[in-house]
């Protein structure tokens, strides 16, 4: 495992990539690792698996669990990264085919229809594809005798930027079609007692628009990433918390109680965007 992978200066690419790939890393281990321990499930999946048609279900099932455990735990040491991050994708991609396709949303489904969707998946598509450019041509792009990251690490991270940005501007704008749910959401903001709860549902749907708008044009990053942090974690504390998944084990999770893993990974990508933004120390 690379020690150094939260060290370096703050605004270096290369250590906001680290912290992507960390966080993807956990988030993709925890499902194979619940399915493990909840052999139940993975008997599931592979009647899942056979009812699309896929010979010997429950043997192919069990080879994708530890298929994903075994290249979450490469993408977390930093070993073997580029087929860690292949074989992730292809697992996500089949994913999207089978179970998510055509649907896009993953939290705030409406009523009636608690199918996740595939944005969840395609965010985690964008994180690994940004960790597999910079990897594969690391060796041809150590740091510059300058200093200066890699081409590949900084154009990794925009891609971050512009994937976590661009998708997570679908929520608020949806919200801004139902004027009547955003005035119930702020009727239930100040039943629990914060003030002007409905002033204050409609102020977090524009400012959720205005920082997605200023990463996506890379204007005003580090307000913008604090901003979508403070509505995300507020999100997590009111709503989403202690359960973990969006997608996967129902049982556990349920209709309309989705978990934090979404946000969490989101949370990751504007974290690391903000470090690289961080302005440089002028030096006396």
């Amino acid at each position: 495992m690379n020690k150094d992978w939260f060290n370096g200066p703050v605004h270096d690419p290369n250590r906001s990539l680290n912290i992507v790939r960390m966080v993807v890393a956990f988030i993709l281990s925890t499902h194979p690792i619940y399915a493990l321990l909840h052999p139940v499930n993975i008997h599931g999946f592979g009647r899942f698996l056979e009812s699309h048609y896929a010979p010997f279900g429950e043997g192919l099932a069990w080879a994708v669990i530890l298929f994903q455990i075994v290249c979450s735990l490469a993408l977390a040491a930093q070993r073997f990264v580029i087929p860690a991050c292949i074989g992730n994708i292809l697992v996500l991609v089949v994913g999207i085919a089978l179970v998510h396709a055509p649907k896009w949303r993953t939290v705030g489904l409406p009523d009636g229809d608690h199918q996740p969707g595939a944005e969840f998946s395609v965010l985690l598509l964008a994180c690994l594809l940004a960790i597999l450019w910079a990897h594969r041509r690391k060796s041809a792009e150590e740091l510059a005798p300058s200093g200066h990251a890699a081409p590949s690490a900084r154009f990794a991270l925009e891609l971050v930027r512009i994937a976590s940005a661009s998708i997570l501007i679908i929520h608020p704008i949806g919200g801004l079609k139902d004027p009547a749910g955003l005035n119930d959401l702020g009727l239930y903001f100040s039943s629990i007692g914060f003030p002007f709860g409905v002033q204050l549902v409609w102020g977090a749907m524009f400012l959720q628009i205005a920082s997605s708008l200023a990463l996506i044009a890379r204007r005003f990053v580090i307000p913008a990433c604090i901003g979508h942090t403070l509505v995300l974690v507020t999100g997590i504390c009111l709503f989403h918390a202690p359960h973990w998944f969006v997608i996967g084990p129902n049982d556990v999770v349920g209709p309309g109680h989705e978990g934090i893993e979404y946000s969490t990974l989101l949370i990751g990508c504007f974290v690391s965007i903000l470090l690289a933004y961080w302005p440089r120390r002028r030096r006396p």
